[in-house]
């Protein structure tokens, strides 16, 4: 079981605290005599009042001959209460003595066993971990330090010895007689006149010569003065006599210890996060302040980023705004703006404009006080009561100490949203394009302000409306085609190499199977010598897997040729896939540097486009990179996107296709298998509506007509020109494809222009395409892009490709 897991369950603290003291002195006993000696030399002269207690206590004590003497239990002690509480009349009063919630105890020393106490102080528990109580070396060195301190005085240098003091110890303590009342806090006090004089409650003294203790010797015990056996290891303590009876007390510290709960509460992570911490937090000030009826609320000025919002907003609950509010609509002399300097207490709401609403609520009293973190205003924090006048000298000064700790308290929890939006943006939806991210956060910040009112948190749709969608796709020519011619190829490399093995187990050992199985593998290879058909692939590897492999170990045992045959079939499996893998890896290896030449480009072009106007932009790498880009005023957070900011993307991304048709022309000689690519341009200059799915982490368009855009996106690339059967994108080429004159004529003027800068070469193609399923009417410009790129040119270099300095 956990150690500390015990710490919480309520202890009697007297019983707890006790410390047996058998090996630290000879002598730790109870001892009356003390007491009565005092009473005996009580100057009646100074108090004849107290006449009539001596007599009776020295009458008692000659009586009661069992109380005399060294008494190392308490036992018979507690057998004479009555008697007990008179000796003690000299330093406890009897009103503090019969007060029910007085607490006053007589311990014996160095065990400090309890021979009596009030009933309220039986009634203490330890709440919590308790340092003295958990550390017992540290609780048993208190007296010996105290004896050492007195018996060397005058022998050896003591001034340096930590005495304890009547402090105590600052263990918490708690005291609830009535479950309905609230806890009271207290710590234990020592009566300071066993540590400041020669005391007369206690003896300290040796049992006969007193122990030797040098100077080096008490530095010794002053390297680690607080614990028991190291002090006993360096002066014979077992000499130490220590009797007599102490005297405790217990001193209230309740609005101590509230203030330090509130404050370590309100310091955790997200505190004040969620409507139920700001309940909880009213129930902590209710008890505190004392005020049951207290409701509470906040309002915030907050601030997010560099823009400041002018508007006021209830924070979780406010107890007068129902929503947020302009303070300059607000009357100039309206009490919450004076507020924001000091703390403002209206005792009768009454008499306040302004105020309808909470007094419609029931309530009568309020204070408004400003929120203030690091000399910034963040808000206020309004306590109120149903009662009016309810907000005395009592409660006034103690919501000065509060403000501030809720004040750190919500501020941390606006400076860690930014991080718990985005943890939220990334469970609900994905990785976020930076220019609409402030979106997500928007739809974040409304999930938390869901869990913040305890309800069950659904995110809001994220829908950009009226946004221009512009697609383009550099496509690999002939991917399916030159995939499959690798596969085929490597297919019939590793048919040939366990043909060879099963021959040559035929040629040395004629049996019928092998010349059975080299049919099977020749009809494979007549089977896919024309081409691969769809399940071909998956029926040959089962093949070779679970029929030929599969014998491969026996075969090998049968000679050495046919071993060899064997190691020379496995040593060109690739080791992750298990089959032969040459032609195909060169193919996707080739595939893999132009998707990822083209991407890197691409997002180096997209540092420089998202500066001129901020643009969603995504990417998708198959056989090929397509590119995705949505642009329009719903997507700003903030200003507008002109007719000049679309032109200037249009054109952008017309030059950009231009680089990845030079980076290609550069990278096809390096490729292990030559590709081309053909790259296209899909124009549509009406605008349309994307709306973030959640499920599948990515925007789609809204509605049947703009499905349409997206059918051909899906099926253009395979567009051919009307009535020649030729592909419309060809190498080397840029193909728009576009519906409308408007979308022609800007086209038009922007290859003019590009010509002029050396991008584009003179010819320019108009054709119609052929129909495609469900899409008619679709035109195209085709251009060729020169085979060199103007001087200048830098792939590596944004701006110089753009023209933008």
């Amino acid at each position: 079981m956990d150690e500390n897991a015990t710490l919480d369950v309520p202890r009697n603290a007297l019983e707890t605290y006790a410390l047996p003291s058998d090996k630290m002195y000879s002598q730790s006993c109870g001892d009356l005599s003390y007491y009565v000696n005092a009473w005996q030399e009580l100057d009646l002269q100074k108090y004849p009042m107290m006449a009539g207690t001596r007599a009776w206590i020295l009458d008692e004590w000659k009586k009661r001959k069992e109380l005399h003497g060294l008494h190392k239990s308490g036992e018979i002690f507690r057998q004479h209460p009555d008697f007990v509480s008179a000796l003690l009349t000299l330093r406890f009063s009897v009103d503090a003595q019969q007060n029910p919630h007085g607490m006053i105890a007589a311990i014996i020393p160095g065990t400090m066993e309890v021979v009596w106490s009030t009933p309220a102080m039986q009634q203490l528990q330890l709440e919590g971990p308790s340092f003295m109580a958990e550390n017992p070396r540290m609780r048993g060195a208190v007296g010996l330090l105290v004896l050492i301190y007195r018996l060397y005085a005058g022998k050896l240098d003591v001034s340096k010895i930590p005495m304890p003091t009547g402090g105590g110890m600052m263990d918490r303590l708690a005291y609830q007689p009535d479950p309905t009342r609230p806890k009271r806090y207290f710590r234990i006090r020592f009566d300071n006149e066993i540590y400041v004089t020669k005391s007369w409650s206690v003896g300290m003294s040796v049992d006969g010569d007193l122990p030797k203790l040098t100077q080096k010797g008490l530095d010794k015990i002053l390297a680690n003065p607080f614990d028991a056996e190291h002090i006993s290891s360096i002066v014979d303590t077992s000499k130490f006599m220590f009797n007599g009876l102490g005297l405790i007390w217990a001193e209230e510290v309740t609005p101590l210890v509230q203030h330090s709960d509130f404050k370590d509460k309100l310091s955790k992570r997200d505190a004040l996060a969620r409507r139920q911490d700001l309940i909880d937090l009213q129930d902590e000030l209710r008890s505190s302040l004392r005020v049951p009826d207290l409701e509470v609320g906040v309002v915030l000025c907050p601030s997010c980023g560099e823009r400041v919002r002018a508007r006021w907003q209830p924070y979780l609950r406010s107890l007068r705004f129902a929503e947020e509010v302009d303070p300059q609509s607000l009357a100039p002399d309206d009490f919450y703006l004076g507020s924001m300097e000091r703390p403002t207490v209206v005792n009768a709401l009454s008499t306040e404009e302004g105020t309808d609403g909470m007094q419609a609520n029931g309530l009568r009293s309020l204070i408004v006080a400003p929120l203030v973190y690091h000399d910034e205003h963040i808000g206020f924090l309004e306590l109120a009561s149903p009662r009016p006048h309810v907000f005395d000298f009592h409660v006034v000064p103690q919501v000065h100490g509060i403000i501030g700790p809720i004040a750190t308290a919500i501020k941390r929890v606006h400076e860690g949203e930014h991080e718990r939006m985005m943890a939220v943006i990334k469970q609900t939806c994905t990785a976020i394009h930076p220019s609409v991210e402030w979106r997500f956060q928007e739809m974040a910040r409304d999930y938390l302000e869901q869990v913040g009112r305890d309800e069950i948190p659904v995110p809001s749709p994220v829908v950009f409306r009226q946004v221009i969608p512009l697609f383009g796709v550099s496509d690999i020519r002939g991917s399916s085609t030159t995939r499959n011619r690798s596969i085929q190829a490597d297919l019939e490399h590793q048919l040939d190499l366990a043909l060879e093995v099963i021959q040559t187990a035929g040629q040395s050992h004629p049996r019928p199977v092998f010349n059975e199985l080299s049919s099977r593998i020749r009809r494979h290879q007549k089977s896919i010598s024309k081409g691969l058909k769809s399940g071909d692939e998956t029926r040959i590897y089962l093949f070779l897997r679970h029929v030929v492999e599969s014998a491969f170990d026996e075969l090998a045992d049968l000679s050495a040729d046919i071993a060899t045959k064997v190691q020379a079939y496995r040593d060109e499996l690739h080791p992750d896939v298990g089959v032969i893998y040459q032609v195909r890896r060169s193919y996707d290896e080739s595939v893999t540097q132009i998707n990822d030449t083209i991407g890197a480009y691409l997002d180096r072009q997209q540092e420089v486009a998202q500066r001129m106007i901020p643009h969603y932009f995504e990417k998708f790498k198959t056989d090929g990179v397509d590119h995705n880009i949505y642009v329009g005023d719903s997507l700003l957070e903030s200003g507008k996107c002109s007719a000049l900011d679309l032109r200037n993307l249009y054109l952008w991304q017309l030059m950009s296709m231009c680089g990845v048709v030079w980076l290609m022309k550069r990278l096809k000689p390096t490729l292990s298998t030559p590709l081309d690519t053909a790259h296209l341009i899909l124009l549509q200059s009406s605008p349309l509506n994307i709306t973030f799915q959640m499920e599948e982490k990515h925007f789609s368009v809204d509605g049947a007509y703009n499905a349409r855009y997206e059918i051909v996106k899906k099926r253009i690339d395979k567009a051919q020109i009307h009535g020649t059967g030729e592909r419309l994108t060809q190498p080397d080429q840029i193909a728009i494809v576009y519906t409308q004159e408007r979308e022609f004529q800007m086209y038009k003027e922007f290859i003019t222009y590009l010509q002029e800068e050396g991008f584009l070469k003179e010819e320019v193609l108009d054709v119609l395409l052929e129909d495609l399923q469900g899409v008619h009417g679709l035109r195209a410009l085709r251009v060729q892009v020169m085979d060199e790129p103007p001087d200048g040119w830098d792939p590596r270099e944004a701006r110089t490709s753009l023209g933008i300095v």
